[in-house]
């Protein structure tokens, strides 16, 4: 009987304990927004800016997800990131299309390797804008970096094609 009542007051004890604590009051913890990524702001990154060749870009024109990263590109350097805000399936989608669709003429390992790091960098992208906290200057750097990875497909593609050119005779 004795160790039914000691059990009993423990408990009893135990949970007048527990009550008697003072309630912490919550703090809300605002999160600052990000500021805007304005297309003032991505003229002002500088890096370099290579653009195709007309022999290039008149082969690639019948490429329909190549003229959609084109658009996508000029919309970002325009300072619009509204395609990089959202899920990740469309850019996903087009580097696959892009890789599976890319012409024979230019169909090299070094292409191949140029689009999977411009798909890199624009999941990279897409992921730092969904983020509400990220600075505007870390989001300028993965912007920059998504545009120099375009420009280094670019730039591969007119080496292809300068180097596909090139007549060489062996002796």
């Amino acid at each position: 009987m004795k160790k039914v009542s000691i059990i009993f007051l423990c408990l009893c004890l135990c949970l007048w304990a527990c009550n008697t604590e003072e309630k912490k009051e919550k703090k809300e913890v605002e999160v600052p927004v990000s500021a805007l990524v304005l297309q003032d702001d991505i003229v002002k990154l500088e890096y370099v800016d290579y653009g195709l060749d007309a022999k290039a870009k008149s082969d690639i024109e019948s490429l329909e997800s190549f003229m959609e990263l084109e658009t996508i590109m000029a919309e970002l350097k325009s300072g619009n990131l509204s395609y990089f805000q959202g899920q990740s399936k469309p850019i996903v989608s087009l580097m696959k299309d892009l890789r599976e669709g890319i012409p024979d003429i230019i169909d090299s390992p070094s292409i191949q390797a140029r689009l999977i790091s411009l798909e890199t960098k624009m999941l990279k992208l897409q992921s730092v804008l969904n983020l509400r906290n990220i600075e505007k200057d870390v989001q300028l750097e993965y912007v920059k970096e998504a545009l120099v990875a375009y420009s280094n497909l670019n730039l591969q593609i007119n080496k292809k094609y300068e180097k596909d050119a090139q007549e060489i005779e062996k002796p």
